[in-house]
């Protein structure tokens, strides 16, 4: 038996999967449009969202006044109605290496949309419309160099005798905004009302320019405490299904290849975790308890954190538990967890992430370098008795059930067994797939540059040297391998360098560095094994092909 026709195959229905989920991610079902729960067949809060989640979202608002609110990772647009967020720019995330340009998190386009909502809702107003006009005392803030942390407050008069101030908290080196309300009831009587946050993307499109994007999760997420520390909810669940999720604590988040937006309640309150679609938008929040405003009293406890940034795990363990789950490592997370630590601990050291892979790669092929040995030495004995299992085709010829019980009495005398070499390998193939992941979803690794033309280990690499090395690397070790004994199978099986330099051409640098390193390694081991025990000759008596 070929181990590596197995290892290969295995390799190759991973491929197959992947092509199967971006033929998912380039032509999503239609989502179908939802009904919502209408206020009378559900008590509250589910009733206030019934009544107030078409307010803000359904329809663009009419362009009003502008502020723009900067610290140094961060550059915010803030829409005086409402108060919301309708663009934010990461100072620190180039779009690409040739355009030095922040890249957008959020903005607010005519056909496309992707905004951070906040608002209180009246429990007694009926008007979705209402609009609260804030007013600001200057049109750009700036976090100066010789401080902290920056408040900017908005402030408001509402048509019910509300005095509201809506304050942006933004702290130094920071993708963390503090959103604070500050509630003064001016009237006689009680004022109550709901605080709601959401998230909304109109017509989003999720990034499939090449298979290296096919596994990042594009979509909304959510964390019950005690139920789901993670669940994730795709825009087709959006559009089918309606969620209603009361919580407390949790977070609600947008998900993107390499970046995040998030709202996060305070821990200790309960809130009703919801979706929508509605017109093209894509909706997730949170919506509060019912709150009371008594007259002439002063609420300052009004609010939640939102964080617009990468998906740094570091940072977002610290922000909400479950949060650093939104780096998707798949189901082995955590062993690419504990990967992409050696690997960030090695980084600290040598300072370039492309040698982190090289140096994590020969780190793993030492922690399983008995297993392959073992691999290795199965494939160089099979190697070794080729001629004798040659010899037992040519003896009897078309005969398969003697030929077949020849060659198992062959492995028998010869003490080989032909499986030998599976079982290490299979164990080996979830750490390369964890790997895998930490290579496909690591931020740190973005525009990452290596040596030479390699200039971001996340892209492509431009003169595809690499897919092709890694190809060769292939190739030579096909010929270490036991030859098969089928001519179409040896054929198949020279055709897959081929097949697998045309799959990784577009794949990241990083992730087809990583191959290199691991067949060159594989290659230089399974040499040193095969010179060592497959030279040494056979005691079995040769056996004579009949005439």
């Amino acid at each position: 038996m070929d181990i590596r026709r197995a290892v290969l195959y295995a390799l190759l229905g991973f491929v197959i999967y992947n092509l199967w989920s971006a033929w998912q991610h380039d032509y999503p079902a239609e989502p179908v449009v939802s009904q919502a729960t209408s206020s009378e067949s559900v008590h509250e809060p589910r009733g206030a969202i019934a009544r107030h989640s078409d307010g803000v979202t359904s329809s663009r608002p009419a362009p009003t006044q502008t502020i723009q609110i900067k610290n140094d990772v961060l550059a915010l647009t803030v829409d005086l109605n409402q108060g919301n967020i309708i663009q934010a720019n990461l100072l620190d995330y180039p779009v690409s290496t040739e355009n030095k340009a922040p890249i957008q998190l959020l903005f607010d386009h005519e056909n496309k949309r992707y905004v951070a909502n906040s608002q209180l809702i009246s429990y007694q107003s009926q008007n979705n419309h209402e609009p609260i006009l804030f007013s600001a005392s200057q049109s750009t803030y700036q976090l100066a160099p010789d401080q902290n942390t920056l408040d900017v407050t908005l402030t408001a008069h509402n048509a019910q005798g509300l005095e509201i101030k809506k304050t942006f908290t933004l702290t130094k080196n920071s993708y963390a905004i503090k959103v604070n309300y500050q509630v003064k009831n001016t009237t006689n009587t009680p004022w109550q009302g709901y605080f709601k946050t959401e998230l909304l993307q109109r017509a989003p499109v999720e990034d499939s320019s090449s298979l290296f994007h096919v596994g990042s999760y594009t979509g909304a997420s959510y964390s019950n405490p005690g139920h789901h520390r993670y669940q994730k909810v795709s825009f087709k669940e959006i559009g089918k299904h309606p969620l209603e999720v009361n919580v407390a604590g949790g977070w609600v988040a947008m998900q993107q290849h390499y970046f995040l937006s998030a709202w996060i309640p305070h821990p200790a309150e309960k809130n009703l975790i919801f979706t929508r679609y509605n017109q093209g938008d894509y909706i997730i929040g949170s919506l509060s308890k019912a709150f009371t405003v008594a007259p002439n009293e002063t609420r300052h406890d009004i609010g939640a954190k939102l964080y617009l940034g990468p998906e740094d795990t570091a940072v977002l363990k610290e922000l909400a538990p479950g949060l650093e789950l939104t780096v998707d490592y798949g189901w082995l997370w955590f062993l690419s967890s504990i990967l992409f630590s050696v690997m960030k601990a090695i980084y600290t050291v040598v300072g370039n992430w492309g040698w982190s892979i090289v140096l994590v790669t020969v780190l793993i092929k030492l922690a399983f370098y008995r297993l392959s040995a073992t691999s290795y030495k199965s494939m160089a004995g099979m190697r070794q008795l080729q001629p004798k299992l040659q010899a037992l085709r040519d003896r009897f010829g078309d005969d398969k059930a003697k030929i077949s019980q020849a060659t198992m009495e062959l492995y028998r005398r010869e003490k080989i067994n032909p499986l030998g070499g599976c079982l290490p390998i299979l164990i080996q193939i979830p750490v390369f797939i964890a790997l895998y992941w930490v290579l496909l979803e690591s931020v740190e690794l973005r525009q990452a540059p290596f040596i030479f033309w390699i200039h971001d280990l996340s892209s492509a690499d431009p003169y595809h040297i690499l897919p092709i090395i890694m190809g060769a690397t292939m190739l030579v070790q096909q010929r270490l391998n036991p030859a098969p004994p089928d001519p179409m199978q040896a054929k198949i099986m020279m055709f897959l360098p081929v097949l697998f330099t045309g799959l990784f051409w577009s794949f990241p640098a990083g992730l087809v560095l990583y191959w290199i390193v691991n067949n060159t390694l594989s290659i230089l081991q399974q040499w040193y094994i095969t010179r060592k025990y497959g030279d040494t000759p056979s005691n079995s008596p040769k056996l004579v092909s009949a005439k």
